[in-house]
């Protein structure tokens, strides 16, 4: 995924508008975001500000998720947007982001992408999960499974519950 910017480079206030849509595979070599499935779609805008660069954009993709709680296959729709400045490459400077006439984006597209993965993937807010007895999806049927069960650690605050 790359921004062709000779002649943006050359004004400053020039902005240039981009977009892309490619498998995944051709931005993610180490396979670190194989949970997405079909293209993924990026569109935004280049700005020259005279500093810098401000590349601002949103990407679209699918991914193929595993509900936490009832280990359901799902798949979700990913929104994210991202915001970087690019600065040319001076020979001493710490950070170098592009030289010559391309900005080449396609690492900042794969991490908003790893970034944007939840923490716990959930088929629904309301989902009920697995019993933690027999494995029976709470969802789709009750069991007759016994809850009573409390934890030992805890057993000393059931008797308090119990006078």
């Amino acid at each position: 995924m790359k921004i062709n910017i000779a002649l943006l480079d050359q004004e400053a206030g020039a902005c240039q508008s981009f977009r892309f849509a490619c498998p995944i595979e051709t931005i993610d070599e180490h396979n670190t975001a194989s949970w997405i499935e079909g293209n993924v779609e990026v569109e935004g805008k280049v700005c020259n500000t005279g500093a810098c660069l401000a590349l601002t954009g949103e990407i679209h993709a699918k991914a193929n998720r595993v509900c936490h709680r009832c280990l359901k296959e799902f798949s979700a729709a990913i929104v994210t947007s991202f915001s970087e400045n690019w600065q040319q490459a001076d020979g001493d400077s710490e950070v170098i982001r592009y030289q010559g006439d391309e900005l080449d984006i396609s690492e900042l597209v794969r991490e908003s992408l790893v970034l944007a993965e939840p923490l716990k993937n959930l088929c629904s807010e309301m989902c009920r999960g697995l019993c933690p007895t027999c494995g029976a999806d709470l969802n789709h049927a009750k069991c007759n499974c016994v809850r009573d069960e409390i934890d030992p650690r805890l057993a000393a605050l059931q008797k308090l519950l119990e006078k």
